[in-house]
């Protein structure tokens, strides 16, 4: 099945050619005849993704107040930071990450098959220099995650022993020994866990299939969060997964969280990832679920988000996958109109969220530049600009939409 985009689903990216004519006609207002004003100039040249080109406007960038600030306390923002960012990061990241952000994610080395590659030895490296980070710019630390409920996601010889399978008692003794290392390391340091990630689907059984459940039973949740509560009292504990808000999904999830609870759980937070789409109305839904959840006692965050600019629905009907994945429109630069709309929708998101504010814990962004977000590769390969800051680590209209919301607070 051949699968046509028309221009309306996705702009056609303009050419470097196009773009420095754009630019050349954008900026260069003092040309006699021009009847621009400097005003005007500054104003364009911002809307065109030229800002650097002023000192002005530099200054005027360097000026914007933080999001953590925005915040004033009464929400903690946070951002996700990936392995070895020290290493790699710009001055500039890291000052952006630094100065906006009161809490940090590690997007993956906190991960069971990140730390523990081989039985009894640990990987703590990346952490503890995230964790250093942390602790120096006084920003709260997110355990993610302690069990990712996806076979991918876990160490094979967990499942071993020997040359045969390991039984559910051998396993599960692991799963003790490896929460116990490393939530009594970080006991204290960690603000929230995320103790259990993706566990439910839709389909019958009504959860995800995996080694876990297969070897150790599907009821193994309720163990570990009751483990994690004992060896962490005073850190959050929270529920991880995605498209939360979706109805159906919805009703899944409270319907699991209410069970753990009602087995004496403990469970203070649900997390939303949130990884939600251009022109995507997520604003009731959200709406929905943080109130649904209130209403049961439970607070809600927003742990992954970001704003895809091309849209990924068809990717998931194998038929359109082959067509689907030749899609990358914005190679030379993303269109402003749709940037605007991605505003827009973030603009919606954090609505629901001030409309909500009591009842959520954190909103969290899944990075904070275009440079480095996982859209460029996730579910497809292609140039693209889900976050806040571009590649230069420039605020987006996205940005300003955040900010212009966090100033309700």
């Amino acid at each position: 099945m051949e699968v046509t985009f028309t221009p309306a689903i996705f702009p056609l990216a303009l050419s470097n050619l196009h773009q420095k004519e754009l630019a050349l006609k954008t900026i260069h207002p003092m040309n006699a005849n021009s009847a621009f004003s400097r005003r005007q100039f500054l104003k364009g040249i911002s809307a065109s993704g030229f800002l650097l080109a002023s000192p002005h406007a530099l200054a005027v960038e360097q000026a914007i107040a933080p999001l953590r600030q925005l915040a004033k306390g009464k929400l903690i923002i946070g951002t996700a930071v990936p392995s070895d960012f020290d290493k790699f990061f710009t001055p500039k990241e890291l000052e952006t990450l630094s100065t906006h952000f009161d809490s940090v994610t590690p997007e993956n080395c906190m991960k069971w098959n990140s730390i523990g590659q081989k039985e009894g030895e640990y990987r703590f490296e990346q952490i503890d220099r995230l964790m250093e980070f942390a602790t120096k710019n006084k920003q709260s630390f997110v355990g993610h995650t302690l069990i990712f409920n996806r076979d991918e996601n876990l160490p094979k010889w967990v499942f071993q022993d020997g040359t045969k399978e390991a039984d559910a008692k051998l396993v599960w003794k692991r799963i003790e020994d490896y929460a116990t290392e490393v939530m009594t390391r970080y006991k204290g340091k960690i603000d929230s866990w995320d103790v259990l990630n993706e566990f439910i689907e839709i389909p019958k059984p009504g959860y995800r299939e995996t080694n876990l459940t297969r070897i150790v039973g599907a009821d193994y949740p309720a163990r570990l969060f009751k483990l994690a509560a004992e060896l962490d009292p005073k850190a959050k504990l929270t529920y991880n997964d995605f498209s939360v808000e979706q109805p159906d999904r919805l009703k899944a999830i409270l319907n699991f969280v209410r069970k753990l609870r009602d087995k004496g759980c403990k469970i203070d937070v649900i997390g939303s990832q949130s990884h939600v789409e251009i022109g995507e109305k997520t604003g009731d839904k959200l709406d929905k679920m943080v109130k649904q959840f209130a209403a049961e006692g439970f607070k809600c965050a927003l742990t992954e988000v970001d704003v895809d600019v091309i849209p990924r629905k068809l990717f998931w009907n194998p038929k359109n996958r082959t067509d689907v994945s030749k899609i990358n429109p914005y190679i030379n630069g993303c269109p402003p109109e749709i940037l605007e709309k991605q505003a827009a929708t973030y603009k919606e998101v954090m609505g629901a969220v001030m409309a909500n504010i009591k009842h959520v814990d954190r909103v969290s962004f899944w990075g904070f530049t275009d440079r480095r977000s996982w859209l460029n590769k996730w579910p497809w390969e292609r140039v693209n600009y889900g976050l806040l800051f571009d590649r230069e680590t420039n605020p987006k209209p996205a940005f300003h939409a955040v900010a212009e919301m966090l100033k309700k607070v």
